[in-house]
């Protein structure tokens, strides 16, 4: 690893700081006396009751003190000079994140006498304008959750909506467990640190956040979720970020021991395996772990009371659960029996839409088109049928259900297992040199394995992952002098994602019936069962990859009180890190089959809903194909940032929070080169005299030849002078912040604030791009519409397989294909973000908090294709515009015939259509970049109230009321405007509530506290808690369809609402497969506000039973009750008007009703 330029920004910044995640507390206030005068000079301790370790300070000449950097738990505070009693203030709760403001006023006297004030912790935030939730170690440690996974408390904090997928909950699924949109920034998107120190990585092929490691519950000590903080130190984020502290021991050994299981028979059966008869599948789940804190003691050598702590913590979790809860999958579609031998008459009697086509009987017509007749019956002749198409679908399941009345879903496996294995390690040290030096290391790991997907019970399906991860960091406290501290962070992480066959690889591609040139271009040590897609029926998965990522940081930060200013100020280092091995199906080959060649009677004729794609298959007929040759690359980018921060107490009452904050990534570098870099858009195609002349010969009118050129192709890294770099660094990234606090009186206080925030570029905006490094032989059927056939399953290669050739093609790289680039000069997505809200402390210490929210994006990335059809040729017919479509895909003479072998542009003809979207770049089939135009709005309304635990009780109830708005797409291609539209992100209500209440019954309680010692071990010690979570649902489309009829008569009433008919489909959608719209201006928004999938609502129940053995030992309990009235939560509805299954939701998302026991040993 490269570390020179992370030291020479700490020789650059000498004492600089990123505390943007810090996770430890700071107590801070004013130390007067009776009359209000100030007293500098003060000693000033905080002393942790649990470690007995003492931080000191003194008031400055304003009398102002800070305490920064204190790990959470409950402090003593004490303030002495002479001439004045000793204060002492006792059990200060110190939460995570906390800046408490405590008020010291000292009496005449001597210190050995001592002034003890009883006051309970404040609790409004009275100092700073952040938005955020603490969840405290009590909720982690005794609320029902899935498989004890803390980060799924995120749904606690307001302002948080989830939008992944809630099947996927275990502490080894870092994308979902994270999944929360914060206050209008969406999902994934916002930092994750442990211990202050970055714990998250980018998940490669993606732009999505996800979480590094999940600690077990049992040594979390509490998190915050930070919604909207306007501290220039917060960095790395859009907007939100979650920040996790562990326990760091003390002088008392404390542990826990524990298992868990879910009991199948005590679980609910899936909605959808239960509609088909199928009984619960066989699946088994066990978690057990252990906690240990305590002093570090070696007898004889060392005694670490007081000095240095240890905390410990492990994990594993053993379970086979059903594929249809975790996924919403299982439910598949597989050709018939009778389709196997190449009958498909059964559907050409549910309509002429399901006529099958003979592409054997395909003749040209008039205008350019072909036409083709009828396949007699619906029925293939055996002598007709592919023996290869017969050995590929025996690999293949029959179907175990009807399905819908064409077959759709036919195929029920939705309580097919996956089985997965993970054991997790975690462990820290902290040490106290002296009362200037402090300093914890940590370190962790985890490991899962799993197996899943194996849909078939054949070598066509079945995948085996596994995942290990490393992570280390270090911390180090120095106190300069009593007001300046210094501190250092170092961390480093490191994960590996392989996925492989279930099935070793192998497979001989012979036993099909494949020709030797095919066969034997393919590496034997890497060949699988080909890839395999039939549109309208269930794929075979296809990837396999090793990836390796790295991330390293270093900080350092200082802190220092000037008079009535906190000054904060430093900076980061981050290097990322992302290694690529990839393999899978289509490096053996991979073979599409669709209605390209059976439907008809012409070529461009609507499809049917089902079935002339298996038809393709038994003909041996494939659309298209190809064998990849993946190269593997090794990427890397670098973030730097700088900030200043004031924390400025004009008065008692008002705080005034402005900072400064500047963040520059560098571009993302592949280490050999392997990349793309960008675009040649001055220097003419080394095709273009060539082709110019040829389409010269047979212009078509709405084309001039002085119109049609060829410009440029790709540009390499490090290649002809390109830089090694994929774009030019952003330098752009300034990012103000001001908040304030106003106390309107000791029980109200007034807080707003405004602040900028950058996306991500570099590693964290995507891979590099390796066209021509990776290629793929097309598998090209027919160059003539389908008059002839070259290639077919009998023969897909018969030229054979062609080796990438890196960047020696320069300009005619990919020519005759699709390629994408990097725009060269990107610009990080923006974020404003506003608040304005109000926090009164309600009677019983309970803490209400109302508040407005804002946010609005700009500069976000949208995709666009240079290619495109103009405005002006997409039909304005309200109606399927037959001749218009007819014009545009009339086959016209191709310039590149001949020019371009082995793509689908070498061909006699092409249609009207292409050459009118082709641009200035005829010579690519797409031509995608990058640019900055996209743009969001987020309003909310939040209202947020806290009850700490006392007596017994506590509860949190959140309600956010919000509506977001986005424009990043465009409905009618590269010319049209952006949609604004609702965003997939937008859940208009959500309301969260937890709650834990001990009974009140048995020893030290309300009633019976005096019952007999035995009767309290069965009556005492009981309580329970829950979660109840209510969410709106996410705003659905309907892609291009044609409506005519009342948008508002689409939603059905709740009453009405039923998987069968989840929207109501004879509002006006035209649903016959001939007059749906082709090549017109669309209208139909991409989403409705009023439709919208089904929503979340669910109760998490637990009952635990407390035991206690003697005064240290405690055995638990608990049986927790997930989703415990089995409300089955759909997923999203069919949506394609010609389907059958229109309107019907045939999968769930999420599980039904689980009950996890479990028992815990704890001292």
């Amino acid at each position: 690893m490269r570390i020179q330029p992370l030291v020479g920004l700490l020789a650059l910044v000498s004492c600089q700081v990123l505390p943007a995640q810090e996770t430890r507390g700071s107590i801070q206030g004013r130390v007067t006396d009776t009359s209000g005068a100030v007293i500098p000079g003060t000693a000033v301790h905080a002393t942790n009751k649990a470690t007995n370790v003492t931080v000191s300070t003194r008031s400055n000449a304003e009398g102002n003190y800070s305490i920064p950097y204190l790990v959470s738990g409950l402090y003593i505070l004490k303030a002495e000079v002479g001439g004045f009693k000793t204060f002492i203030r006792d059990n200060i709760e110190i939460r995570i994140d906390d800046r408490l403001n405590i008020p010291i006023q000292l009496e005449i006297g001597e210190l050995t006498e001592a002034l003890t004030v009883t006051a309970e912790t404040p609790l409004l935030e009275s100092t700073n304008a952040s938005m955020g939730q603490v969840i405290d170690q009590r909720r982690i440690a005794e609320l029902p959750i899935a498989h004890g996974n803390p980060y799924l408390l995120m749904q606690l904090s307001a302002g948080v909506v989830y939008t992944q997928n809630a099947g996927l909950d275990r502490p080894f699924e870092p994308t979902h467990i994270v999944g929360y949109s914060m206050d209008g920034v969406k999902a994934n998107k916002s930092e994750i640190t442990m211990d202050g120190v970055q714990n998250s990585t980018v998940k490669r092929g993606t732009t999505d956040i996800i979480a590094g490691y999940t600690p077990p519950a049992d040594i979390v000590q509490e998190f915050k979720i930070q919604t909207m903080p306007f501290d220039a130190s917060v960095g790395h984020t859009q907007g939100g970020v979650t920040s996790i502290t562990l326990k760091s021991g003390g002088n008392q050994p404390h542990g826990t021991a524990y298992w868990s299981l879910l009991d199948p028979s005590l679980n609910a059966n899936l909605f959808f395996a239960n509609k088909a008869g199928q009984p619960r599948g066989e699946f088994d789940y066990n978690r057990w772990g252990a906690s240990l804190t305590g002093p570090v003691y070696i007898p004889k050598v060392y005694n670490g009371k007081d000095r240095t702590f240890f905390t410990y913590g492990y994990e594993g979790i053993h379970e086979s659960r059903p594929m249809g809860s975790a996924y919403g999958t299982g439910t598949l579609t597989v050709p018939t029996a009778a389709q196997r031998e190449g009958d498909f008459s059964a559907l050409l009697q549910l309509g002429s839409q399901y006529q099958i086509y003979d592409p054997a009987t395909r003749k040209q017509a008039p205008n350019g088109r072909t036409v083709v007749d009828p396949l007699p019956g619906n029925i293939i002749p055996a002598s007709r049928i592919s023996p290869i198409a017969k050995n590929i679908l025996n690999y293949w399941s029959l179907p175990n259900d009807p399905g819908t009345a064409d077959g759709l879903n036919n195929l029920i496996r939705v309580n097919d297992p996956e089985v997965i294995t993970y054991y997790n390690h975690i462990s820290r040290v902290d040490h106290t040199f002296n009362d200037k030096h402090r300093m914890f290391a940590r370190v962790n790991t985890y490991r899962r394995f799993s197996y899943s997907s194996d849909w078939f019970r054949s070598a066509a399906t079945g995948t085996d992952s596994e995942w290990k991860q490393h992570a280390a960091s270090l911390d180090h406290v120095y106190q300069i002098n009593p007001t300046t501290l210094l501190n250092l962070r170092a961390g480093y992480f490191r994960l590996q994602i392989q996925q492989t066959p279930l099935n070793e690889k192998g497979f001989d591609l012979a036993s099909l019936g494949f020709p030797p040139i095919y066969t034997n271009a393919i590496d034997k040590s890497y060949s699988a069962f080909p890839y395999i897609t039939i549109s309208g029926y269930t794929a075979t998965p296809n990837t396999w990859f090793r990836d390796p990522m790295a991330n390293a940081s270093l900080e350092a930060h200082v802190t220092a009180i000037r008079g009535n200013h906190t000054l904060r100020f430093g900076g980061d280092g981050r290097q990322y890190r992302t290694n690529h091995y990839v393999w899978n199906r289509a490096s053996t080959g991979r073979f599409n089959f669709d209605n390209t060649w059976t439907r008809g009677p012409f070529d461009n004729s609507p499809s049917a809903p089902i079935g002339q794609a298996a038809a393709a298959l038994m003909l041996g007929l494939p659309s298209s194909g190809y064998v990849e040759r993946n190269a593997s690359f090794a990427e890397q980018s670098t973030v730097w940032s700088l900030y200043v921060q004031d924390d400025w107490r004009i008065t008692p009452s008002l705080t005034i929070n402005a900072g400064l904050r500047y963040e520059i990534e560098g571009p993302l570098t592949e280490r050999w080169d392997r990349s793309i870099r960008g675009y040649d858009f001055d220097t003419p195609s080394p095709l273009n005299e060539v082709v110019r002349a040829n389409y010269a010969r047979n212009p078509i009118a709405e084309l001039p030849l002085e119109q049609f050129r060829l410009r440029g192709g790709v540009t390499f890294a490090g290649v002809n002078g390109q830089p090694r770099t994929l774009f030019t660094r952003d330098k752009n990234n300034i990012m103000p912040r001001i908040g304030f606090a106003y106390q309107m009186d000791p029980r109200t206080v007034l807080r707003g604030g405004y602040g900028v925030y950058f996306g991500q570029l570099g590693l964290q905006r995507g891979d590099v791009k390796q066209e021509g490094f990776s290629y793929a032989t097309n598998l090209v059927p027919s160059l003539d519409s389908g008059l002839t056939f070259v290639a077919t399953l009998a023969n897909p290669y018969p030229t054979g397989i062609e080796e990438p050739r890196g960047a020696a093609d320069g300009l005619m790289t990919f020519a005759g294909r699709a390629i994408t680039f990097f725009d060269e000069n990107p610009e990080a997505s923006r974020q404003q973000r506003w608040q304005l809200s109000i926090q009164r402390e309600l009677p019983q210490r309970v803490l209400l908090d109302l508040g407005y929210v804002g946010n609005h994006a700009s500069s976000i990335q949208t995709t666009r294709d240079l290619r495109g059809l103009p405005l002006q040729y997409l039909s304005t017919s309200p109606y399927r515009d037959t001749a218009h479509i007819n014009w545009l895909s009339q086959q016209v003479p191709n310039p590149f015939a001949g020019l371009l072998p082995g793509t689908g542009l070498n061909g006699a003809n092409t249609s009207r259509s292409y050459l009118l979207s082709s641009g200035d770049y005829p010579h690519f089939t797409g031509i995608s970049t990058t640019q900055y135009d996209g743009y969001s709005w987020y309003h909310a309304l939040q209202v947020r109230t806290e009850r700490r635990f006392a007596s017994g009780w506590t509860v949190t109830a959140n309600y956010l009321w919000s509506k977001n708005m986005e424009a990043i797409s465009r409905l009618n291609g590269p010319y049209s405007p952006l949609e604004y539209v609702v965003s997939d992100q937008d859940r208009p209500h959500r309301v969260v509530v937890s709650a834990i209440w001990e009974l009140p019954f048995g020893k030290g309680k309300s009633y019976l506290s005096d019952m007999p010692a035995v009767a309290d071990k069965f009556f005492g010690g009981w309580q329970v808690q829950g979660i109840y979570t209510a969410q709106s649902g996410q705003a659905i489309g309907f892609g291009n369809a044609l409506f005519i009829g009342d948008i508002h008569d689409i939603t059905l009433p709740k009453s009405e609402r039923k998987p069968e008919r989840w929207f109501n489909t004879d509002a006006g959608f035209e649903r016959a497969s001939n007059r749906q719209l082709g090549n017109n201006y669309r209208l139909m928004p991409s989403r409705f506000n009023d439709v919208r999938t089904d929503g979340i609502n669910s109760f998490d129940l637990s009952a635990l039973k407390n035991t206690r053995i003697g005064e240290r030992f405690n055995v638990q309990f608990r049986g927790e009750f997930l989703n415990a009235f089995n409300h089955t939560l759909f997923a999203t509805p069919n949506t394609t008007p010609t389907s059958s299954a229109f309107g019907q939701v045939t999968a769930q998302r999420g599980y039904p009703r689980r009950i996890q026991l479990g028992l815990k040993f704890l001292f």
